[in-house]
């Protein structure tokens, strides 16, 4: 039932095909990406720049994807899918900007 609410204001569902090449991935670019101190772990030890992921003053831990995420491709793929964070996995949970599965103008 929860996934009901997260997906009723989606305008498409999301897909390689509509994230990746329609849109750009640009969920996976110029955006902090809060992390449990877990997955901050896990992380750190596949990232090619573990320095981007750390924790905060305020004890979260976050990644920067700026100006886009260590773990996307060339191609706008995800490097390591099926070991994304869970912010990754939940996206988008409201519209935002720019995305097409959820635009911010609807």
């Amino acid at each position: 039932m929860a996934s009901d609410v997260i997906t009723a204001g989606w305008v498409r569902p999301p897909s390689l095909q509509l994230c990746a090449e329609e849109c750009g991935a640009k969920c996976c670019k110029n955006r902090m990406v809060l992390l449990s101190e877990e997955e901050a772990r896990a992380l750190k030890a596949l990232a090619p720049t573990p320095s981007l992921i750390a924790k905060g003053s305020d004890g979260r831990w976050a990644m920067l994807t700026t100006p886009a995420c260590m773990f996307l491709t060339a191609e706008n793929r995800c490097s390591i899918y099926t070991h994304r964070p869970a912010a990754c996995r939940a996206f988008p949970q409201r519209p935002s900007a720019g995305c097409l599965v959820w635009p911010t103008d609807t």
